[in-house]
This record gives C-alpha cells, sequence and structure tokens, in this order.
C-alpha cells in the first residue's frame, strides 16, 4: 500500500486533561481538511485519559504515545522527532480547533511557499462552549513579531525550519 504522507502533523498533549480530551481530538478528526495525522502524547495522566485515548487506536492516521510525565517541551520535542507531516501544529489537550481550522490555514500557506509559521487568533469560552471573549494575537501596526512571539499552540509551523533551529529548548519550562 502506498505511504500515508500528511501535509500536517496535529499532535495533542496531555497531562490530566480528561474531562477535555474527547472534545479535543474530536475537533481534529471533524476537520474539512482531511491531510493530516494526529499524535496524541499523554505525558503519564493519572485520571483516566488512558481510557478515553484507547478508544482512538484504531483510527489509521493517529499515533498514540503513552510516557511517564516528561513535561510539554520534551513531549513538543518528542512529536516533532516523530511527525511526517511538512508543517506541524500543537493543540493542547483542554482546548479544540474549529472544523476549518486546518483549511483555513493551509489556504494561508498556500499563499507564500516561503512561509514559516502562521497563527491565528483564539476564542474563551465558557463551559457551555459559548464565545465569551475574542484574543488577537496581534495589531502588526503597532507591534512587531519579536514583540509578542506566536501563541505556542495553535501555530502551524514548517517542520524543516523548527528542526533546523533545534526544535524547543528543554532548558525552558
Amino acid at each position: 500500500s502506498e505511504k500515508f504522507n500528511p501535509l500536517i502533523t496535529v499532535y495533542i498533549t496531555n497531562f490530566n486533561y480528561g474531562k477535555y480530551l474527547n472534545q479535543s481530538i474530536k475537533s481534529v478528526l471533524n476537520q474539512t481538511y482531511n491531510n493530516y495525522e494526529l499524535i496524541i502524547i499523554d505525558d503519564g495522566s493519572t485520571d483516566g485519559s488512558r481510557d478515553i485515548i484507547n478508544k482512538y487506536k484504531k483510527f489509521e492516521n493517529i499515533k498514540i504515545i503513552y510516557q511517564k510525565n516528561k513535561g510539554l517541551i520534551v513531549s513538543n520535542n518528542i512529536a516533532l522527532k516523530l511527525a511526517r507531516g511538512e508543517y506541524i501544529t500543537r493543540l493542547d489537550a483542554d482546548d479544540w480547533l474549529d472544523e476549518n481550522f486546518l483549511q483555513v490555514m493551509v489556504d494561508e500557506l498556500k499563499k507564500d511557499p516561503k512561509t514559516g509559521m502562521i497563527f491565528c487568533n483564539y476564542y474563551l469560552v465558557n463551559k457551555r462552549g459559548q464565545i465569551q471573549n475574542q484574543f488577537l494575537r496581534h495589531n502588526f501596526n503597532k507591534v512587531k513579531l519579536l514583540d509578542q512571539p506566536a501563541h505556542g499552540a495553535c501555530s502551524l509551523i514548517n517542520l524543516k525550519c523548527l528542526k533546523l533551529v533545534g526544535g524547543y529548548n528543554e532548558k525552558f519550562k
């Protein structure tokens, strides 16, 4: 069979976010864009997250990693090593994606093939999923990218670029 070469690797890092995890995973699986793989890294959860994650182990485009707690930065680098996509994005287990997230991001990438990273605004929602506030990441008329770097989650990054800078610095917490 032909080897699957996804354009995008989405990875979810989880440490005891079991009550949000199902919604997070489903938000990736329900994307309108489908040339992606999903890596789920459970970082030593003790809250029953494994039972939730195990429901998805039969999906062909999902890779599951269970590990002792190593922290977010180490988990990010594990995802970089496993990723098969040209681009990579992290989704925290207590967040979820709009169903059009990947399609919108891919459409932006197509505008300039030299793009190294793109990122989005995000919403704060209540327990019922109702939007309470929208956070606009940057007004580039007022600040430069180095003044306010992109958020770590939901930033779509060219994997080769990220590996060229050595991935995530594990000295940081």
